[in-house]
Order: structure tokens, then sequence, then C-alpha cells
């Protein structure tokens, strides 16, 4: 149950990171420190929901194959 919930986090982190990348870019002028958070907001939503996604294949690969764990 917590390890869903950190997984839960990280979906969330990533896409309020998303949201706010977005909002900083369509509805503030262009100046240079925007940019960079537009940047450091992109980068974080990216990695969040990669990361996501790779635990998530992960813990479906296991509940596909319980024996090969227990196998080793």
């Amino acid at each position: 149950m917590k390890n869903n919930i950190k997984k839960e986090v990280l979906l969330s982190i990533g896409m309020f990171s998303l949201i706010a990348a977005i909002f900083l870019d369509r509805f503030t002028p262009d100046i240079a420190i925007i940019d960079f958070f537009v940047g450091l907001f992109t980068g974080l939503s990216a990695a969040t929901n990669l990361g996501y996604l790779i635990r998530l294949r992960q813990e479906r690969k296991i509940e596909e194959n319980p024996q090969s764990d227990t196998n080793n």
C-alpha cells in the first residue's frame, strides 16, 4: 500500500510540473528566468512521469510472472 502511494505521488508531481510549465510559458512575459523555470518544470515532469511508467511496468511484470521471483 505504501509503495502505491509513492507511485501516485510521483505521477501527481509529474502532472503538476507539466501544468506549471505550460501555464508559465503561456501566461507570463518572455523573461529569461521564466524560461529557466519552464525548462525546469518540463524536465521534472518528464523525469517523474517516466519514473512512474518504469515502476508500473516493473510491477506488472512481477504480477504476470510471480514464480520467476521465487525460483531464483
